[in-house]
């Protein structure tokens, strides 16, 4: 009887495959050797797989978050001047806030994307709104009409 190296079953001697899972009972010394190669080339194989995936992944992180300023999230200056009265929102990073009053202001907002939208409460006077970035006017809008709104967004 010879015995299954991989379920334990006794076989007969003339038996080349277990009769229970079918696994090799006689190996040839070539077959012997094929085995742990083919064994040590899938490992390898998976290891040069992964770490192309990893090398790939990292470089669009990289491509992505460091060389595309677009993507960076900045800081922008919202001003708003006028000769009366207002209210709006900001919007920026994913929150707004609600804000209100006469006259000339300054806000900071932070993120990729930020917009503004600000209606005069009276029917006179202009209201002017302007998104500054790095010292620049990134947009700008102006309003005279009674009770007119002004709608700006800027981008990082």
């Amino acid at each position: 009887m010879v015995k299954c190296n991989k379920c334990g079953y006794e076989n007969k001697e003339e038996n080349n495959y277990c009769s229970n899972c079918g696994y090799p009972l006689k190996q040839t010394p070539q077959e012997a050797k094929v085995q742990p190669q083919t064994s040590k080339n899938i490992v390898i194989g998976l290891l040069v797989f992964f770490l192309l995936i990893g090398i790939i992944w990292g470089a669009i992180w990289w491509w992505t978050f460091s060389s595309t300023p677009s993507l960076h999230k900045s800081t922008f200056h919202i001003m708003i001047e006028s000769d009366t009265s207002w209210m709006g929102s900001i919007g920026g990073d994913g929150s707004s806030k609600s804000i209100s009053g006469y006259g000339s202001a300054t806000y900071d907002a932070t993120g990729y994307i930020v917009s503004v939208a600000i209606q005069k409460q009276t029917s006179y006077g202009y209201l002017t709104v302007k998104i500054v970035r790095d010292g620049k006017v990134v947009d700008s809008q102006t309003t005279t009409s009674p009770y007119g709104v002004v709608t700006v967004s800027a981008s990082s």
